[in-house]
């Protein structure tokens, strides 16, 4: 349930391609129904930099909703902000 659009989506997932630690979350943002902003932060440098603004680290992926971020969350993390 991706979401390109610059229509404000409740979760920003930041990602790089190809990584399948992105892929899974996308597959649990997707499994939930859960409507979402993918941030590509390797093609992107504003990506990048909104990332990096938001956690000081490069790690991927990262979930931001409502100014909350979690960097590669468990899914008990991801459930108790995003459920």
């Amino acid at each position: 349930m991706q979401n390109n659009a610059t229509t404000a989506a409740p979760v920003t997932l930041y990602v790089v391609p190809d990584c399948p630690l992105c892929a899974r979350a996308r597959a649990w943002l997707d499994e939930h129904n859960i409507e979402y902003v993918e941030r590509d932060v390797a093609n992107d440098f504003g990506a990048l930099r909104a990332m990096h603004r938001l956690t000081r680290q490069r790690l991927v992926p990262v979930f931001e909703m409502s100014g909350r971020t979690l960097v590669r969350p468990t899914e008990n993390e991801l459930t108790e902000l995003l459920l």
